[in-house]
């Protein structure tokens, strides 16, 4: 269970502007980011990425591209650095639908807040460049909870 929830948690902080194309995001500085994720309000997670621009666009890429991804993007937007979007998504019998808003500063940080079909704010993720990727981190690792480690260039 833990580990459903930390891959889950992963592919949220990694997934909340692949509503865009590769194309349109844009430039994050190398190295290792740091990701503070909030779900409801109380649930804190945290989780690094050794991650570059080739890391951010192939997980939009490979986001985009796959068949059984469970959500579709019914409106997207772009402003200068603020991204937003909003989809539809089914779970089984269960289908919900959410807003995102993301805005960059820089190439070094960007927020991120997920809003249910209600407008409440259902998830928070600030993610910020931490510096150098560690020895031992290889490009594309991302750790989650209890040490959990992917890799998203690997399929």
């Amino acid at each position: 269970m833990i580990r459903k929830i930390a891959l889950s948690v992963i592919f949220l902080v990694l997934g909340t502007s692949n509503a865009f194309a590769a194309a349109d995001l844009p430039d994050i500085k190398a190295g290792l980011w740091e990701s503070r994720t909030t779900m409801g309000g109380t649930k804190i997670i945290v989780s690094s990425s050794c991650m570059d621009n080739s890391v951010f666009k192939k997980s939009s890429e490979d986001m985009e591209n796959n068949p059984n991804r469970p959500c579709k993007v019914l409106q997207k937007d772009r402003n200068g650095s603020t991204y937003s979007s909003e989809v539809e998504c089914k779970f089984g019998n269960k289908v919900s639908r959410s807003k995102t808003i993301t805005n960059f500063s820089g190439n070094t940080a960007y927020h991120s807040e997920v809003r249910g079909s209600d407008n409440k704010v259902e998830l928070v993720i600030d993610s910020k460049y931490a510096g150098a990727c560690p020895t031992g981190m290889k490009l594309g690792d991302v750790t989650g909870p209890n040490g959990l480690k992917i890799n998203l260039m690997q399929k």
